[in-house]
């Protein structure tokens, strides 16, 4: 009997100390929640980018996630007496220069602004930024949960933390940003060309999807089709440059910029594998199977983009972003893949930059804990079928399941390290290369003591 009664007290010891337990972690995360929804009554939130504004009261959308979506958000500002709007400040030309006028200013009016890695870092320099990480409203989750938790990019996070403190993140667990780079194909000109269309979707399948084999097709979709000896369909087009570098260089496991073990950059421009990739572009130039830059100074910046969707070349190297724009404006059926492989790499790699969130260093404690539980609570993802908003697109699903699929692994996937160095203008390099001839590392070793000063200038 004495035995029986201190089994039931021991176990109701237990589910005393549980229950105390449980009331003590819930009371310490509602206490955590409260305290920062108590912030947001009231308050008016602006998030600020140079794309596409977004008001609940305003926004029509276009699928039933964008309407799942647009039922939180007014949910949740109902819910908390908040407001939240996304405001286009400006186009991307004039965008940065409205960030830092606002910002040194001392005008609060946006909390939240967008900005490339580049314009974050130099704001950070510049002492402008508020450390995130200090907050008690802490955005560490890494996987997202439909309907109930937004996650944030665990790589940029690491990126943007300076003496332990975190000045910049970004939604997502990563490749959200369209902004790396692709090489589209025109199904018809390969036909045409006595190949098969699905060729470079079979290629990467099958890990065979190289320069060479690049190179091969572009030479084979180059044709005189009407015999007056001009060339009338060229494989590509020789812009946009910096694409065309970005797909080559870390397509070849090379760089522009590497970080350290100590967090310091380096520059990479001298490395085997950098040199080759420079080398393989002034090769396809020439041999002659990339269309030329028009003459004259008049040419419209995208001439490249005109020429691929009215089907003038059969590949095309582009910046994500471009799919957006092919199912309206493309002519004939196209493809997705990654960039090929270069001699020295084993996986494929696409390079790309990811857009960042920032808070001024205007806003107490307080409005930062606010601030941050709003934007956290209006990025919770109604769906986490990524496929589905991206079949829209393209016109064929190989581009989602396996092209798009490949980007999700951290494999194939590398940072355009250079980007974060105020001033490190990889565009002024791919200018002269669209007529160079020669051996490149004359051109690389022009370029070599501007780059080193920068990223001497970055490590101060």
């Amino acid at each position: 009997m004495f035995k029986r009664t201190s089994r039931m007290g021991v176990i109701l010891c237990t589910l005393v100390i549980a229950a105390a337990v449980l009331i003590l972690v819930t009371g310490c995360n509602r206490s955590q929640a409260s305290s920062a929804s108590s912030g947001l009554k009231g308050m008016n939130i602006v998030f600020g980018r140079w794309h596409n504004a977004y008001d609940v009261n305003t926004y029509e959308p276009r699928n039933e996630a964008e309407e799942k979506e647009l039922e939180w958000r007014k949910k949740i500002q109902a819910d908390y007496g908040f407001k939240m709007v996304i405001e286009e400040l400006a186009g991307w030309d004039d965008y940065f220069p409205i960030v830092t006028t606002n910002i040194m200013s001392g005008n609060k009016s946006v909390h939240v602004y967008e900005l490339s890695g580049e314009w974050a870092m130099t704001l950070y320099k510049q002492g402008l930024l508020y450390p995130i990480s200090d907050s008690s409203y802490k955005l560490t989750n890494t996987v997202p949960v439909a309907g109930q938790r937004t996650a944030y990019n665990a790589m940029i996070a690491n990126m943007f933390t300076f003496g332990g403190k975190q000045y910049a993140g970004s939604v997502g667990v990563g490749g959200d940003s369209w902004q790396g780079n692709f090489v589209f194909w025109n199904k018809r000109l390969l036909r045409e060309a006595g190949l098969d269309p699905e060729l470079p979707y079979n290629m990467q399948r099958d890990g065979t999807w190289t320069w060479e084999n690049f190179f091969n097709i572009a030479r084979q979709t180059t044709r005189d089709t009407n015999n007056d000896g001009s060339i009338d369909i060229y494989g590509l087009p020789c812009d946009d440059v910096r694409e065309v570098m970005y797909a080559l260089v870390y397509g070849n496991n090379a760089n522009f910029v590497t970080i350290d073990s100590s967090g310091r950059f380096q520059n990479a421009t001298n490395t085997p594998g950098f040199l080759e990739a420079i080398q393989f572009y002034v090769r396809m130039m020439e041999e002659g199977v990339m269309r030329p830059r028009p003459a004259g100074d008049d040419v419209a910046w995208d001439w490249d983009f005109t020429e691929f969707v009215s089907s003038r070349v059969a590949l095309y190297i582009a910046p994500e972003w471009r799919k957006g724009q092919m199912p309206d404006t493309m002519v004939d059926d196209y493809g997705c893949v990654l960039p090929p492989k270069g001699p020295r790499a084993t996986d494929y790699r696409m390079s790309l930059t990811e857009n960042v969130f920032v808070i001024p260093a205007l806003f107490t404690p307080q409005e930062v804990d606010a601030i941050l539980q709003a934007f956290d609570l209006w990025n919770v993802p109604m769906d986490t079928d990524w496929k589905a908003g991206q079949y829209w697109a393209f016109r064929d699903r190989r581009a989602v399941d396996e092209t798009m699929e490949l980007t999700k692994n951290a494999r194939n996937v590398t940072y355009r390290n250079f980007s974060l160095i105020p001033g490190f203008d990889t565009g002024s390099f791919g200018e002269p290369l669209r007529t160079f001839r020669g051996n490149p590392a004359q051109l690389i070793e022009q370029f070599t003591p501007q780059w080193n000063a920068l990223i001497e200038s970055a490590n101060r």
